[in-house]
């Protein structure tokens, strides 16, 4: 495994792990633009110390020298005493690609009932305005 599988195999962990909800958050944690971690991730630029020390800085548990070098396991101690499971890249993929619709669609829902929060404040500010009695067409 190359010195950058190990580092998308870290990310994925902290994302897993919710420390971040995706990469972007994940680099402005870390204090990089979103485009130079995508540089470093992708192999563009090459991988300092400082960007590992930093990157396994976010959890305690994660081996600084597997990552570096790919000597020992990824984490120094198991984590929360489970068993790990490899998950296939494809399957991950899925997997992520399921979890940003899904954050997407919660977005939409959050954009639209705030819109029906404006909408009912300006009808309750019009039927004030007008002096009229407020009736529901529900209450039939």
């Amino acid at each position: 495994m190359s010195d950058i599988q190990r580092i998308k195999k870290v990310i994925n962990w902290l994302i897993f792990q919710e420390v971040a909800e995706s990469e972007k958050q994940l680099a402005d944690l870390l204090g990089y633009t979103k485009s130079s971690f995508s540089q470093i991730v992708n192999g563009k630029v090459p991988l300092s110390e400082k960007f590992v020390k930093k990157l396994c800085g976010l959890d305690e548990n994660i081996n600084e020298v597997w990552v570096l070098k790919g000597e020992g396991s990824m984490f120094k101690n198991n984590p929360n005493g489970l068993q790990m499971v490899e998950i296939p890249r494809e399957a991950w993929s899925v997997i992520q690609t399921q979890a940003e619709s899904l954050s997407a669609r919660d977005r939409q829902i959050d954009e639209l009932v705030g819109l029906l929060k404006d909408q009912l404040r300006e009808s309750k500010k019009t039927d004030v305005r007008q002096g009229g009695s407020v009736t529901s067409a529900v209450a039939g």
